[in-house]
């Protein structure tokens, strides 16, 4: 029995001894501290003026900088969540009554109130002289009068009903700016960007990277993270090898890089799909043939859309829209019935039939998109396509920015199709809104296509009145319907990149819809360091 007493006691004491000198780990959690080193796709220190910033995906640096009085939530665009608001009351959808943080500070340290709230608005309703108009201010036109009713209270006053007005604060407003640093900086704002998000500038290295360091006075979730590095790399396979060696810590990265990620058991990665960047092959329906429906419908019967989006991504990766409204919450399946199929055979048809009636052949069209590799495939595939059913593609492949300028802005409007990207998940009212005849989108006043049915434009003002969202999602179901109907334009893919991070390091990654990278947000979204 001794024996067997002495054997017990000797193992508590090895146990002890194990203990002392070999202390378990502590349990893994977030901590605080280290410096994130993220590889983005687009450059960043150009684009970082509050007034004029473009979708989160693009410039992600901005989103640490910047915030506006909602943002976008942990369910996406649709969902947005108070940020420098902290609620509103509208009994009409006409006026709003915005309540505003208290104790929020600029970067430069001054508080946040009412009267900055207005100058930010004021913007939108009122380009001052000399300035470039805020981006996105067609989408707030209904704006007509703001005033302060305290020092953390406006008043919107607006020229209409306008239901969406929350959601399209998430794009079209996504930063509140202090008013003096605008007037110190003007054209250069966006070398001294000054906003009131989680992380502050450092340092701007023009073509290579943005520095980024904790807002100490944030009023919201201490980031974890000291400092955040954005280094631009144009090349995807730059930014692959980069993660790859541990020179950066997160990249956005394409499809191409799936097979090098899959390899790679270091690399944790998921595809993100941009919701609100909804690629769309637009017709301009003020020139013949493009404004006569059989021809619009035998441009999309007579080429196999579906098809050429998955091949016209690595690896067969395009994802096909299967409606407007596809990758939103008010996806409808209804609508898809209305989506038409490749029928060449009907496309031949219905071209002999369009040149009959006009007495005239069908004349090169033009053709007029982006010529990212992506859109450069879509259009080549096409011409191959629609030229065996009688539409000959004159193909304008450009720069973004040429494209852009192109498409929007040029007032002869000088193309007969043309593709772009805008998605309706934050606002389906707004989004489908774009196709009203009087939508402001082109230098005519237009839509981007110049399409007008007034019963369409009906179903806008009704969606903007309504204070019901399930009485709006019958309404964008039926203004769906209509478009679709009317073939006003060939719905094609969302965009999407990938997110790739070590994952020993990286912890905390929440990827939303905005494609955006999440370092740290109001709504809880905050990522850590393994040192």
């Amino acid at each position: 029995m001794r024996g067997r007493k002495d054997g017990f006691w000797f193992g508590v004491v090895c146990i002890l001894v194990c203990f002392i000198l070999f202390p378990p780990a502590a349990h893994a959690g977030p901590k605080y501290g280290g410096t994130l080193r993220i590889a983005v796709r687009i450059p960043q220190y150009n684009r970082l003026d509050g007034l004029q910033l473009t979708t989160e995906g693009m410039v992600p640096s901005a989103t640490m900088i910047y915030e506006g009085l909602y943002v976008p939530g942990r369910k996406g665009g649709a969902f947005p969540v108070p940020a420098l608001a902290t609620g509103y009351e509208t009994e009409d959808n006409k006026v709003w009554i915005f309540h505003l943080r208290k104790g929020v500070k600029f970067h430069n340290g001054r508080e946040m109130t009412a009267e900055d709230v207005k100058a930010n608005f004021d913007w939108r309703i009122k380009t001052p002289k000399g300035w470039k108009p805020v981006k996105y201010r067609q989408q707030l036109s209904c704006l007509e009068k703001v005033e302060v009713l305290d020092r953390y209270t406006v008043k919107v006053t607006l020229s209409r009903p306008f239901s969406p007005l929350i959601g399209v604060f998430t794009w079209a407003m996504r930063a509140i700016v202090p008013p003096e640093e605008v007037e110190k900086w003007g054209k250069e704002f966006t070398l001294h960007p000054c906003g009131t998000g989680p992380y502050k500038i450092q340092e701007i290295k023009p073509k290579e990277k943005v520095v980024l360091v904790r807002n100490e006075e944030y009023w919201g979730p201490k980031p974890y993270i000291d400092r955040v590095e954005y280094y631009f790399m144009r090349s995807n396979d730059a930014r692959m090898v980069a993660l790859e060696k541990g020179e950066v810590d997160f990249a956005m990265l394409y499809d191409q890089s799936r097979p090098v990620l899959k390899k790679n058991p270091k690399i944790q990665w998921e595809p993100v799909t941009q919701s609100m960047a909804i690629h769309k092959l637009y017709f301009n329906m003020r020139r013949w043939p493009m404004s006569d429906v059989r021809f619009r419908k035998a441009v999309w019967m007579g080429a196999d859309w579906k098809n050429i989006v998955i091949n016209a991504f690595p690896f067969k990766s395009g994802k096909p829209l299967r409606s407007l409204l596809d990758y939103t919450p008010y996806f409808s399946p209804e609508a898809e019935k209305y989506m038409l199929s490749y029928n060449p055979k009907e496309a031949k048809r219905l071209i002999k039939e369009v040149e009959k009636d006009a007495g005239k052949k069908i004349p090169p069209i033009y053709y007029l998109d982006s010529s990212a590799t992506t859109m450069k495939s879509i259009g080549e595939m096409a011409k191959m396509q629609l030229a065996q059913v009688g539409v000959p593609l004159n193909l304008q492949l450009m720069s973004h920015a040429i494209w852009f300028d192109k498409l929007l802005r040029d007032p002869k409007m000088e193309w007969d199709m043309g593709g772009y990207g805008q998605g309706f998940s934050r606002s389906p009212t707004v989004g489908l809104g774009t196709f009203r005849s009087n939508a402001g989108e082109a230098p005519d006043g237009k839509s981007i296509g110049g399409y007008a049915n007034p019963k369409f434009d009906a179903l806008v003002t009704k969606a903007e009145r309504s204070m019901s969202l399930e009485e709006r999602k019958k309404i964008w179901t039926e203004m769906e319907k209509i478009l679709l109907k009317d073939a006003v334009c060939v719905p094609l893919f969302p965009f999407h990149v990938i997110h790739a991070w070590h994952k020993d390091r990286v912890k905390g990654v929440i990827n939303t819809d905005t494609g955006s990278v999440n370092v740290t947000t109001c709504w809880g979204a905050n990522m850590w360091l393994e040192e």
